[in-house]
């Protein structure tokens, strides 16, 4: 890939991570275990995890994209 290519990919990567965490605010995502336990936050935890977890590898695979572009 070259190097260009690969720093838009890189700062596509980050706002994509970045859009993903504005729609889970917002609730576009509701979780998965939101309708059990109503006492314990933990489920509601449980049931975000996935999207929390693939927003943070796309933001690393942005910044991993970005930093390879960089070198010489």
């Amino acid at each position: 890939m070259k190097r260009p290519l690969r720093m838009l990919t890189g700062w596509a990567c980050i706002a994509l991570s970045f859009a993903l965490v504005i729609l889970i605010g917002v609730g576009v995502f509701d979780p998965v275990g939101s309708a059990g336990g109503r006492g314990s936050l933990t489920p509601v935890l449980v049931g975000l995890l996935p999207s929390v977890s693939f927003g943070i590898a796309l933001f690393a695979l942005g910044v991993w994209l970005i930093t390879t572009a960089r070198k010489p």
